[in-house]
Formats: C-alpha cells, structure tokens, sequence
C-alpha cells in the first residue's frame, strides 16, 4: 500500500480517522462494504459503501514461503422473520457466484469528522484477494452469522511450476532468456552429457 505524501505527513496529527473498505466481486455485481461502521459512506468515486458494526475482518497476514493466508469476513445479525432471510439469499447464488473471484480490500483516510459526509479523498487500495468459501451458522432461533474465507493475495508467488523452472517459464519471466533450454527433464538419460 502506498500512501500519498499528503496523507502520510496529515496521519501524525491527533484528529485523523479512517475507514475499511471492502469490495466484493460477485458474478451477481460488485457487493460494497464498509466494516465495522453503521449507516453508509459515498466516496468521491460516488460508490455507496454499506456498514455495519456486526461485520468484522479477521487478521491479514503477507504472504510468505509460498503460503497465501486465508483470513475471513463475518456477518452476524439477528433473523426477522418479517424480512427476506440473508442466508438463504446467499445460499441461493451458490459458491459459484464467487469462489475464485476478487475482493479488494480498501483504506480511506479522513482528515476531519465531515470527510465522512464530503470526503476529499480516494479509497487507497491496499490489497486483492481471491474469494474460496462461504459458511453459514444459525445460533438458536435468532443469531445468523454468514462468514466469506478469503485466500491471500499472490499465492506461491514466486514458485515455478511443477517445483522446478522449465523452459518455457523462464522465457516467460526473462523475454527471450534461454538459460534454461538445456536443463534435463529427468534423470534416467541412457545417452551420456558428453559422449564418456
């Protein structure tokens, strides 16, 4: 994430506040979500970001050694017999709808308490995630919680295919680079490297 020399200089001061933004791509549209807030937020880009306090984010982490965590975003809520269910709303679009999908994840930056109603600034994106899973818990007749598993951004970033550069991989990374056009392909040769 990089942020604007404007708002890193304004982020010592004492009244600054911010928001978490999160972006869900679904093959239904795209699912706008600020967390941790009531009510909604209209950035500059005129996106609607809907909030709740009963929606968290668990921790992201960086990827390392070819790992991509998952971290999870809830909702719970309590069910209104009088309202269409969320759950089985959701449960009716399926895992389709967004397994393998997009989720960015957004930071805005307020520098005054009316930013929140004219904001001056843009979301800074801070990351991208592939969406996996959707689980669902019904809690006694009142408690819904639905939780959306997210994969890290860049899994095994960095790590050739098959555990070992072939190549056509490295052409890939180096245009043109035939470093790796004599490497063998196994180790069971009948005919000897150099003619012993």
């Amino acid at each position: 994430m990089t942020i604007p020399a404007e708002i890193a200089a304004q982020l010592a001061d004492e009244a600054v506040g911010r928001l978490i933004l999160f972006d869900i791509d679904s093959t239904e549209g795209h699912v706008y979500l600020q967390l941790g807030e009531d009510g909604y937020f209209d950035d500059t880009n005129g996106v609607r970001w809907l909030g709740s306090k009963m929606m968290q984010m668990g921790d992201v982490e960086s990827p390392r050694n070819g790992e991509a965590p998952a971290f999870e975003v809830q909702l719970s809520y309590a069910y209104d017999p009088d309202v269409t269910d969320l759950v089985s709303a959701v449960r009716s679009y399926g895992l389709s709808a967004i397994d393998g999908r997009k989720a960015v994840l957004y930071f805005q930056y307020l520098a005054k308490h009316e930013e929140f109603f004219a904001p001056i600034y843009q979301p800074i994106r801070v990351a991208s995630f592939t969406m996996r899973k959707l689980s669902y818990a019904l809690e006694g007749p009142q408690t819904r919680r639905i939780t959306l598993t997210c994969e890290g951004s860049n899994p095994l970033r960095g790590r050739p295919r098959s555990g070992r550069y072939t190549d056509a991989d490295q052409r890939r990374r180096e245009d043109g680079d035939p470093s790796c056009e004599f490497i063998p392909t196994n180790g069971w040769d009948e005919q000897s490297l150099f003619g012993i």
